[in-house]
């Protein structure tokens, strides 16, 4: 029987489906066995979308599977490791926890904010050798505040000078957050920055903006609070 290139086109068009049907199927299977062998590994991942600067809570987190070759080369595998760590970036929900995302100790020593105690603020105040105390005054260090006040704002209606605040901690010296100031000219240094909290940030400004203050720098883990009644032109020379 003579065969016709139309029955020779449908031939060889079903073969052809036959033969494609057969190499999807032996690639599907050959795929769903390579998933069965493939590695995977429970990593720690964002249960919801974490912002920056937000402290990490274990609500937070959650632990999941993922194929080992899709990770990336540093991840966490234990909740702990991750609970309390601040975000630097936006961590998106799902993505596994990348150290690169959150703030190291380098980072959050170059960035200010992270230096600040819980229930603080920085304040900045204009600084000079004198204030503070010839360039001896470090990021780190404690010290008093000492105001003086002309009799127009005096509390007592005269002239004097009164310990206004004490044990306030320093954070920056100029631009500088790191106890080391080596190399760095004092006479260019015009700020130093304190942790206060909000009435004691409005005594200072008050103080700075009306009269004058100086810092007393602190001895190393001096706590102690003293009580004075200040120092006027009637008791400056009382014992």
């Amino acid at each position: 029987m003579k065969l016709t290139n139309r029955k020779l086109f449908i031939i060889a068009l079903f073969f052809g489906i036959v033969a494609t049907s057969f190499i999807y199927i032996y690639l599907a299977e050959l795929e769903a066995k390579t998933k069965e062998i493939e590695p995977t590994e429970k990593v720690v991942v964002a249960k919801v979308t974490i912002t920056p600067r937000t402290v990490i809570t274990e609500e937070m987190l959650e632990v999941k599977e993922y194929k080992i070759n899709s990770l990336p080369p540093s991840i966490y595998t234990e909740q702990d490791e991750v609970i309390g760590q601040i975000a630097k970036e936006t961590i998106y929900k799902g993505e596994p926890i990348n150290p690169k995302r959150l703030a190291d100790e380098n980072y959050r020593k170059a960035h200010l904010a992270y230096s600040i105690p819980k229930g603080y603020r920085a304040l900045t105040i204009q600084f000079n050798p004198v204030l503070g105390v010839g360039g001896f005054i470090k990021p780190g260090d404690f010290v008093d505040v000492i105001g003086t006040y002309d009799q127009e704002h005096s509390p007592l209606n005269q002239d004097m000078s009164k310990l206004l605040l004490q044990d306030i901690l320093v954070l920056a010296v100029g631009t500088n957050t790191r106890p080391d100031l080596k190399g760095q000219d004092i006479n260019t240094i015009n700020t130093i920055t304190l942790a206060v909290t909000a009435s004691q940030a409005e005594k200072i400004i008050y103080t700075e903006e009306m009269s004058s203050l100086r810092l007393v720098l602190r001895p190393i883990n001096e706590n102690t609070k003293l009580s004075t009644t200040g120092s006027t032109k009637d008791n400056i020379f009382a014992p």
